[in-house]
Parts: structure tokens; C-alpha cells; sequence
């Protein structure tokens, strides 16, 4: 009898980083019990900033400036017994319109976005988890690029 080969997925991301007065902009698939950074897939033939402009259009209906790269963040998960391994490249980002009153309307059905405080990532349940370190240090002014991983050296 032969094994069946297992589903592996590979991610390359691009993620923004939005910040208004110590809140932090969120993405939900809605069913699920965690948040995440806004943006997306990298497509062939596109940068990472080009690639986080665009999601974030295609999201939220807004135009965005994509500024410095703050880091990865390479993490792993199994979901729905197929295995998924990404790589997120961070970047620093700002909207031409925020109001922390009001919550950006989804374009997509299946996502919501929301401010949380950025005291709150854990609370909020922000993944991958090293994503808040990332964020903490972002806001701290730490020098960068910073990278973590949550695989196991070896």
C-alpha cells in the first residue's frame, strides 16, 4: 500500500504594521480565534511593497504608504491536515485616513478589521506570536530588522 505524499503549503507574506495612538490595525477571519497583520500572498513578478499596497486595497478599499521594513517573522501550522510554513516580510505602513472610532470596512466577506490596543496583542491573540515582539520593539524604537522564528534550532 502507498503512503500518501502529506499537503505542504509555502507563504511568502507581506504584512503592515498600522499604528494610531498606541492601537494597532487588525485583521479576523471571521471563525476564527486569532488576529493577524494586514496584508497578503506575494504574487510572481511583484515586490513586497508593491504586493502590501495592494492587498491592502484589495481589503479594505484604501490607499496606503508602505515605509521601512521592520523584519520577518517565519512560523509554521497544520490546518485542516494540510501543513502550512510562511514567511512574513513586516513593514511599517500608515493609511491617508484613520479614525480609531471607527473600525475600516472589509472588501473581503470572510475578513473583518478592528483597532486593538497594542497592550493587548496577546489578549488578541496575534499570530504567529513572534509578530508581537516585532511590534513591542517597532514601537520601543528599537533598531531593526528584526527576525524570529518559531521553529526549534536544530
Amino acid at each position: 500500500m502507498q503512503e500518501k505524499t502529506p499537503i505542504t503549503k509555502y507563504h511568502v507574506l507581506a504584512r503592515g504594521v498600522i499604528i494610531k495612538d498606541f492601537h494597532l490595525l487588525v485583521a479576523h477571519c471571521k471563525g476564527m480565534d486569532n488576529t493577524f497583520l494586514p496584508g497578503g500572498h506575494v504574487e510572481f513578478h511583484e515586490s513586497m511593497k508593491t504586493t502590501l499596497h495592494r492587498e491592502i486595497n484589495e481589503e479594505l478599499g484604501l490607499t496606503s504608504e508602505v515605509g521601512a521594513y521592520l523584519g520577518a517573522v517565519e512560523a509554521s501550522h497544520e490546518d485542516g491536515g494540510v501543513y502550512h510554513q510562511e514567511i512574513n516580510h513586516v513593514f511599517a505602513t500608515k493609511l491617508a485616513y484613520l479614525d480609531l472610532g471607527t473600525n475600516p470596512e472589509s472588501k473581503e466577506s470572510h475578513l473583518e478589521f478592528y483597532w486593538i490596543p497594542v497592550n493587548e496583542l496577546d489578549r488578541h491573540n496575534l499570530l504567529p506570536e513572534p509578530m508581537r515582539q516585532l511590534i513591542h520593539n517597532y514601537i520601543r524604537g528599537t533598531e531593526g530588522p528584526y527576525f524570529e522564528s518559531t521553529f526549534e534550532e536544530g
